[in-house]
């Protein structure tokens, strides 16, 4: 639920559902001002003695807003258990500070002595934190190792069955996994069988020392299923699912988006399906008067305009993947 959303989330018919998704939105809204804030104010606003900033973490911590917001709002039970990875600390303050278990005054001194930590802790931190997770792969190994654990308690009947049938949640950044301990940690998972235990693996290839492969999504998926793993891969969103399911875009250009080469743009905004036939799902231009239904006269005059101007360009996109550029009249000296 991004900012993009909330439009379609007004027109879902008025229902329970419908009124859950939009507290949501607007939660989500709140969380992600609140934490990115929390980031500036640590680096800009605050009175700094030497001038230098102290980080945070915001672009990591911004991919799982949408996440985390649905997850505490929406989905977790009082005997649940998340490790958050440390890159998310300020929006797990946020959410906090919403729930009411965090102070303006933590937040105002995040990254600094007695205020909000930069990675949850829980000696450190007064606010709800279940998991200690400063340093990276720890906390995913934790849950693991917590699920087997509440397991044993709860068939040796040494804890009330009501405290032990919680899910254990780790909210994986996907760098985490550069780990050694994850890794030993799902073997020893799948050596016990162990179950109610969810990772969620943030994959925006965000990294402190480099940019993670883009590749590498297809060997996660691969390790968790080779480890008895349940995988669920969310990543196409309503609209573009339902345009592979019309002629010409079936699972071929859900394979092509996926590789997102310039060609498979192109084919689905000018309507060729991923094996170059006409007829694929014209995504753009079909779609255009439901997005412009809202919109005054003159911005669907001037979006009209843009979209002719800017059709036609769209063929300049090569088969080889690359970029043909237009060239226009050549210019002519004429002697003076």
């Amino acid at each position: 639920m991004s900012g993009q959303s909330t439009s379609a989330i007004s027109a879902i018919p008025n229902s329970e559902e419908a009124r859950r998704l939009r507290v949501l939105a607007a939660l989500e809204t709140k969380v992600r001002w609140l934490s990115s804030w929390t980031i500036h104010n640590a680096n800009h606003l605050r009175d700094s003695r030497d001038g230098l900033k102290v980080g945070g973490h915001q672009a990591s911590s911004a991919s799982l807003v949408t996440l985390m917001t649905a997850l505490y709002f929406g989905v977790l039970r009082p005997e649940d258990r998340v490790a958050v990875k440390p890159h998310a600390s300020p929006v797990f303050h946020a959410i906090q500070y919403l729930f009411g278990n965090q102070s303006l005054e933590n937040l105002r001194r995040f990254r600094s002595f007695g205020g909000a930590q930069s990675y949850p802790s829980r000696t450190k931190d007064s606010d709800d934190v279940d998991f200690s997770t400063g340093s990276v792969g720890l906390g995913a190994a934790m849950t693991s190792f917590a699920s087997l654990v509440r397991d044993y308690l709860r068939l040796k009947d040494l804890a009330p069955a009501e405290r032990t049938g919680g899910r254990m949640v780790a909210l994986v950044g996907d760098a985490e996994l550069d780990e050694g301990n994850v890794y030993e940690a799902l073997l020893e998972g799948w050596k016990h069988d162990i179950r109610n235990v969810w990772w969620v693996i943030d994959y925006n290839r965000q990294s402190l020392d480099a940019v993670v492969s883009d590749r590498l999504f297809g060997r996660f998926d691969d390790l968790f299923r080779n480890m008895g793993w349940h995988v669920v891969t969310l990543k196409y969103g309503k609209k573009l699912r339902a345009a592979f399911d019309r002629p010409g875009g079936d699972a071929r250009s859900a394979g092509a988006v996926g590789r997102w080469s310039p060609q498979a743009a192109g084919d689905l905004l000018q309507g060729e399906g991923a094996d170059g036939r006409a007829g694929g799902p014209r995504v753009r231009h079909d779609r255009m008067p439901d997005d412009l239904a809202g919109l005054s006269p003159r911005h669907r005059r001037a979006a009209g305009a843009h979209r002719r101007a800017s059709g036609p360009r769209l063929r300049g996109v090569d088969r080889g993947g690359g970029l043909r550029r237009r060239r226009g009249p050549r210019s002519r000296r004429h002697p003076g």
